[in-house]
């Protein structure tokens, strides 16, 4: 499950800058395929995760940065949000892809970081 949650994670990471290339420097959209493809992604990293979650609440681990990764999920879902959306403009577009690369990094480092004692 582990390798599926981390390959989940780098497909959505290029994705994520494939859109954001596409959102800034060429000013288009996404085609539909991949706003899908981003979906399910999105699907299944929260399900493995989730999955991994409870494996590791039923021995006892700490687990106070899996609860920061989840916030920072869910900011960088929403910054991609008002980032990819058609009618946001420029500047929207900008701040929305640079909140959802910095919670992103976030992400990633707390993965590798896993402090235990975070909170």
């Amino acid at each position: 499950m582990k390798h599926l949650h981390m390959l989940m994670a780098v497909l959505i990471i290029i994705l994520f800058l494939y859109q954001s290339y596409l959102a800034i420097s060429a000013n288009k959209r996404a085609p539909k395929a991949i706003k899908i493809g981003t979906h399910i992604l999105y699907a299944l990293l929260i399900l493995s995760g989730g999955w991994m979650l409870m494996q590791l609440m039923s021995v006892g681990a700490p687990v106070q940065w899996v609860m920061a990764k989840i916030v920072l999920l869910v900011a960088a879902i929403s910054a991609s949000i008002k980032a990819f959306n058609p009618q946001a403009t420029a500047a929207q577009t900008k701040a929305g892809v640079f909140i959802a690369g910095v919670a992103y990094i976030g992400i990633v480092m707390l993965a590798f970081i896993k402090p235990d004692n975070f909170f």
